[in-house]
């Protein structure tokens, strides 16, 4: 048993270790790649694998703001989550676990600093507003800075450097940042006109591997609401154990 709970324990931090190895490694062979002869067929799953890849550095950073990462190691926990953070998009580790903890503590609310509660805003308002509140200056300048450097380091013409950076890092960025937006807050979140009673959070109603491939298992809200201190890889386990999330 007590292997067992030890082996839980650091499940976190294998499964951020091979995320953050596979960031890595597709980072440096996608930017020697030359695009101009990489065939599409190539090209968009090397971008979508770059994607997911980057929202895992956000899901590293999320259980770290939980303080699950490394639960007996919280100093290692904290500099894990700042530097997944900061790699993902420049972010401010302190910042957003404010913001998240708020997000917990009054969700849906006009206190939530994710939830849209004005009706008449549309989903690009949301998204908009719930963007500009963690992309600052001080992010935009990290990832310029980072985008910079990646150009300058890249062997290959100016050109083709600024494009392969603007395909495999901006790129995967913003259809990173629209993943989590649309599966882990708008989905889960949205006040349906229809019925206004719903009991929120909601969960994505598909099967764990699909889930996986979606967000790392952040459709399944109402499961991580219940329980923050679940890790995304036990989520599956969490939903399918409860009734409460099935009615969700």
């Amino acid at each position: 048993m007590v292997a067992e709970s030890v082996q839980q324990r650091d499940l976190g931090l294998i499964f951020a270790a091979i995320i953050a190895a596979i960031w890595l490694i597709t980072l440096v062979v996608c930017l020697s790649l030359n695009l101009e002869s990489l065939p599409l067929a190539t090209l968009i799953p090397l971008v979508l694998l770059r994607t997911f890849v980057q929202t895992g550095l956000f899901i590293i950073g999320h259980d770290a703001m939980h303080g699950i990462l490394a639960p007996k190691r919280l100093k290692l926990n904290h500099c894990i989550g700042a530097v997944a953070l900061i790699l993902y998009a420049g972010l401010s580790y302190r910042r957003c676990k404010s913001n998240h903890a708020l997000h917990h503590l009054k969700a849906e609310t006009e206190r939530d600093p994710d939830y849209q509660s004005h009706p008449d805003h549309s989903v690009l308002r949301w998204f908009w507003d719930f963007m500009s509140r963690y992309m600052n200056a001080g992010a935009l300048t990290i990832l310029a800075l980072f985008w910079i450097a990646l150009t300058i380091l890249n062997p290959s013409t100016d050109q083709q450097a600024i494009l392969s950076v603007a395909v495999f890092c901006a790129l995967p960025l913003i259809l990173s940042a629209l993943q989590l937006f649309f599966v882990g807050t708008w989905f889960p979140h949205h006040l349906n006109k229809n019925n206004p009673n719903r009991q929120t959070p909601r969960s994505l109603t598909i099967h764990p591997l699909l889930s996986f491939a979606a967000c790392y298992h952040f459709g399944y809200h109402r499961e991580h609401h219940l329980s923050p201190s679940t890790p995304w890889f036990d989520l599956p386990r969490l939903r399918q154990r409860s009734p409460l999330s099935q009615t969700a």
